[in-house]
């Protein structure tokens, strides 16, 4: 179960490495860097890691335990458990080609540290993995695919010729890339006899005999008086040759599919399909496969959210149906059954959706895996590079690492409909509530506009009693629509998203101007300029966030003290053309502790009905319509807000 890209190779893991990562990962808290030091002990599992993820730009400078413990915790406990506990080696291997490989990697890496290379990192992989190029290690006889290899891994070229080059003459590997001279050195220092090869060595990494010896003796003691695995504190128990495949051992088998169905428990959408991207590679998927399932209608979707221009968002932009007799998909899915699409020649064939997808795969065709999920049908796409089918043990492996996916999903997307319902449900509650209220309103409301039109009619020849009657009944037509707006009822007529602001405060101060300010002998002045912009703010909206500061001010002065309020156009906040509304008193200025989380609800220092909520009001008003409010204020001097809201665009 180890990635494609190892096919070419016989690599295994060294026997103790995953029991040791096992016992390791038991703990209620696992100990991480310990787990990514074995790691990084490991020729395979640690090319396992890098092909999962390949290595970023510079993120080698940090150090190879720490780029593969970045690894290890998002793949996660249960995961990374589960990939090991399928790769069946637990008990087998040869440990003295693993001691040896440490041997050289360190051996390397300290050549490196020497002789100056500035990338000591890189030898140590370059130690650790020189074994995959000895004679026997492909299967087919030919040279493995080194430079495939690193570039999977992010790893440069120069590695790459470092691993095929083994053996090179002395005289030409001094004249090459010197990651090229320091790989041979460190083979040669891992010999059996390298006292024989120390001038050699020292001719190769430009380094004098006795630093070498020095170093070789350091090294050979580091890995000889260290014990290459932590040391258990109690043996785990393995067989001693666990059977090849997991269909023959029923107790792996379980305990490989809890585990897999535990890792992607309790994940989002974007979380599953990171985790799944990471797990692809380790399970041999190196092409990572297409999840379907059914939707409501039949038709077969993408179970993961479609990048724009990727193949998921191409599939779903298709009609493919479950009952589509001509579709293998289709097919596999009703079935249960595994099938493959491999087209012969370029003809479509019977289903040119099928035909479409696996050019799409980039692949020769693809095998269906129908996955368990549940009462809900669901199939993995997997692309197949050639026409051999996948055998039974494949099958069962993807059939896990991608059922379990697959429920995941369904589960992230069956709780995200019963959320979506609850609060459809809950804002439909709201708005019969809020009718009620608005009903019940309703009549008082009435009453109100009909008094004062019997007080019109009473007294025709009085203009100014005229006016404010009129501003009155706009106050409780306005009273009514935040009545309405309030339980998103459909109104009539849509409110303009755009208001005259000195008209506004003129109509104002005439309507709030005596009860909140004469009456108290307080000062009210309006200065604004002629020809001010229209605001990009509905009336009522403004409205609201100038009564509030109003009703603030007014509390807050003393009789004699004054509010002057201003208009200012074209102001530019951060690039854009935005009107000011300033409010500016000389009362006795705000708390200390209140300028610093002003625009925030809690319990009002006036006591009585007074919530605190007044400003929080006008801040997530004015946000809504992506105007801004500042605020200055001094103790004994006074209080400034500004506001500053967008102009109306006009072009």
């Amino acid at each position: 179960m180890l990635p494609a890209t190892f096919s070419a190779f016989e690599l295994q893991p060294v026997p103790d490495g995953a029991s040791t990562i096992l016992r390791l990962l038991a703990a209620a808290a696992p100990n991480w860097p310990e787990v990514a030091l074995v790691a990084a002990r490991d020729p395979a599992l640690s090319l396992a890691l890098l092909i999962a993820r390949p290595l970023a730009a510079g993120e080698l400078d940090g150090g190879i335990n720490s780029a593969l413990r970045r690894r290890l915790e998002d793949i996660g406990t249960d995961l990374l458990r589960a990939w090991l506990l399928g790769l069946g080696h637990l008990g087998n291997g040869n440990a003295e080609a693993g001691t040896k490989a440490l041997l050289r990697a360190e051996c390397a890496m300290h050549l490196a540290i020497e002789s100056g290379y500035p990338r000591p990192d890189e030898a140590y992989l370059g130690g650790l993995w020189r074994g995959l190029s000895r004679p026997g290690s492909c299967r087919d006889g030919r040279r493995p695919p080194y430079h495939s290899l690193m570039r999977d891994c992010g790893l440069p070229a120069s590695l790459a010729d470092g691993l095929e080059l083994a053996g090179l003459a002395d005289e030409r590997a001094t004249g090459a890339h010197p990651l090229l001279a320091l790989l041979s050195a460190a083979d040669l220092l891992t010999a059996d006899d390298w006292e024989a090869h120390i001038a050699r060595v020292s001719g190769l990494a430009g380094l004098p005999a006795e630093a070498v010896l020095s170093l070789r003796t350091d090294v050979g003691y580091i890995v000889s008086g260290h014990a290459v695995y932590p040391p258990a504190g109690s043996p785990l128990q393995t067989t001693p040759h666990p059977p090849a495949r997991l269909s023959d051992d029923p107790y792996r088998s379980a305990g490989m599919l809890g585990l897999l169905t535990a890792a992607f428990v309790d994940l989002d959408t974007a979380a599953i399909k990171a985790r799944l991207q990471l797990a692809c590679p380790l399970f041999g998927l190196h092409t990572p496969p297409v999840l379907l399932g059914v939707d409501g209608d039949g038709l077969l979707r993408p179970l993961l959210e479609a990048d724009c221009g990727s193949t998921e968002a191409l599939i779903a932009e298709l009609s493919l149906r479950l009952e589509d007799e001509a579709s293998c998909i289709a097919l596999s899915t009703r079935s249960e059954l595994p099938t493959s699409f491999i087209p012969a020649g370029g003809a479509p064939g019977r289903s040119v959706a099928d035909w479409q997808i696996a050019r799409w795969l980039g692949q020769h065709g693809f095998h269906c895996l129908p996955l368990s999920s549940g009462h809900d049908a669901a199939v993995a796409l997997i692309p197949a590079p050639s026409e051999n089918a996948l055998d039974s043990e494949l099958r069962w492996r993807y059939a896990a690492l991608l059922g379990a996916a697959a429920r995941a999903l369904r589960n992230v997307a069956r709780q995200r409909n019963e959320i979506a319902a609850r609060e459809a449900m809950l804002q439909q509650r709201f708005r019969e509530h809020v009718r009620k209220i608005a009903h019940e309103a309703a009549n008082p409301l009435t009453v109100l506009k009909s008094r004062l039109g019997m007080l019109v009619q009473q007294r025709p020849e009085d203009a100014p009693l005229q006016d404010e009657m009129s501003l009155l009944n706009a106050e409780l037509d306005r009273i009514d629509n935040l009545l309405r707006s309030a339980a998103e009822l459909p109104t009539d007529t849509a409110e303009p998203r755009y208001c005259r602001v000195p008209e506004l405060l003129l109509d104002m101060r005439t309507l709030y101007g005596e009860p909140l300010f004469g009456s108290r002998d307080l000062q009210l002045e309006l200065r604004a300029a002629r020809d001010v912009p229209t605001a990009a703010i509905p009336a009522s909206a403004l409205k609201q966030v100038l009564l509030n500061l109003l009703r603030n001010a007014s509390e807050a002065l003393q009789p004699g003290q004054r509010l002057v309020i201003s208009v200012f156009p074209q102001v530019n906040v951060d690039g854009r053309n935005c009107l000011e509304i300033r409010f500016v008193d000389n009362g006795p200025g705000l708390p200390t502790d209140r300028l610093d989380d002003l625009l925030s609800a809690r319990p009002s220092a006036k006591g009585g009905n007074h919530q605190g909520v007044g400003l929080a009001v006008v801040r997530d008003i004015l946000a809504q319509w992506s105007a801004t409010l500042l605020c200055r204020s001094q103790a004994g001097t006074g209080t400034s807000f500004q506001i500053f809201v967008p102009l109306e665009q006009t072009a």
